[in-house]
């Protein structure tokens, strides 16, 4: 409790003042500004052809939401909607599997196709949406694949596998998960979307996740008490450097599509950058924790093997342990980052073969300082867990 009482109070007041000094930045509107003015303008760009007037019409209207089994699929003309010589479009006959509809066939909207793997197979069970057309017609749209049976079927295999090999721990492991994917999910990205406290919410979060990781898992003792406190010591190194690092490179949060997206839907309640650097803390957390939780445990086993030890020693032989964990997580956390955007880095690539363009992007300078600010904690943090668990292991357990 002492080290939970510890993390807390290390975490509220960083993220107080930074919240109490961000109310108070003039910077705060500018920024905001410069971010609206960016989508107005890409906006007006993306806004001039017929097509775009017409998707906008069509999302006004409430979506309604049916399964469904691809029955036919067929090449249609394309019409107002344009295209090419590499355009096709297809429209699908598909049975709803669902609702008072159900058993009905219907036919979808033409569908731009510039790939034929975007192409829905004949028998696949499909998501459809039904809006209300120009004319009060109903419009039918194919939105995905139905995939949520495979995936349940995934994720009992993993936890399957996962409790079978590590027992008792390894289901306490997939109930802090869960707790963690339902806090993400259900609890911080609602809240933060609607316009609630950034920081509070922030605060809530990282201290349920860390919860979750540590004493979920690990039980409340020795070992999770240190890891937890190395982590919020960690975590406020990040919070530190991204902050410094985000200023410093006037990153606005505005390098992936999806953030201009986010933005343009929240109608700027949400500050991009603070959610840019709170997915660099997110994100390095499991890192962080994981790094920790196994120098504390390296650190037991040597002790446990020679009580003799002294401190300094201790320290010693847990640097060698946590050095092989620096060098294989920094890698860890680059071949993240660059696997999960491999085809948007290809794309850019592609567009701005020149070298000093390409890194200078947005997106690709948000990924390297999401990389780089978690590697520098994850390297501090190391050596500060085995500082703090040489003195409290020989301490407690002499």
């Amino acid at each position: 409790m002492v080290a939970l009482l510890v993390g807390v109070s290390c975490l509220i007041p960083s993220f107080v003042l930074a919240n109490e000094a961000a109310l108070e930045d003039p910077s705060l509107q500018e920024e905001q500004g410069e971010q609206r003015e960016q989508l107005e303008q890409a906006d007006e760009v993306e806004a001039s052809t017929e097509i775009d007037l017409m998707m906008t019409e069509q999302s006004e209207p409430e979506r309604e939401i049916f399964k469904g089994r691809i029955i036919k699929q067929e090449k249609v003309d394309c019409g107002m909607m344009g295209g090419g010589s590499e355009i096709d479009c297809f429209s699908y006959e598909v049975e709803l599997l669902g609702g008072e509809e159900k058993g009905e066939v219907i036919e979808t909207m033409p569908t731009w196709i510039t790939n034929e793997e975007a192409l829905f197979d004949e028998g696949s069970r499909v998501y459809l949406s039904k809006t209300e057309g120009f004319e009060g017609e109903e419009v039918w749209a194919v939105e995905s694949y139905s995939r949520e049976s495979a995936l349940l079927i995934l994720a009992g295999v993993f936890i399957f596998l996962i409790i079978l090999i590590t027992g008792i721990r390894g289901l306490r492991a997939t109930i802090g998960l869960f707790i963690s994917f339902c806090t993400i999910y259900f609890f911080a990205i609602p809240k933060i979307n609607v316009g609630s406290n950034f920081f509070l919410i922030s605060i809530i979060t990282i201290l349920i996740l860390l919860c979750a990781a540590t004493f979920v898992t690990y039980g409340l003792n020795k070992k999770s008490l240190i890891a937890f406190s190395a982590t919020s010591l960690g975590i406020l190194i990040i919070i530190a450097i991204g902050y410094v690092v985000t200023t410093a490179l006037d990153i606005n949060g505005l390098g992936e599509e999806e953030a201009t997206m986010l933005f343009d839907t929240t109608q700027g309640v949400v500050r991009l950058s603070w959610v840019f650097l709170l997915s660099i803390v997110i994100g390095a957390l499991g890192v962080l924790d994981d790094v920790t939780v196994g120098q504390v445990s390296s650190m037991l086993e040597i002790y446990e093997t020679d009580k003799t030890l002294p401190p300094r020693e201790l320290f010693r032989k847990a640097m060698n342990v946590g050095k092989d964990h620096i060098a294989s997580m920094v890698n860890t956390l680059f071949i993240a980052y660059a696997g999960s955007s491999f085809a948007l880095v290809m794309l850019l690539s592609a567009n701005s073969p020149d070298f000093r363009i390409l890194i200078n992007e947005g997106f690709i300078v948000e990924e390297i300082v999401r990389t780089l600010v978690a590697s520098i904690g994850l390297i501090l943090v190391v050596p500060l867990t085995s500082f703090i668990a040489s003195r409290l292991v020989v301490k407690v357990l002499k």
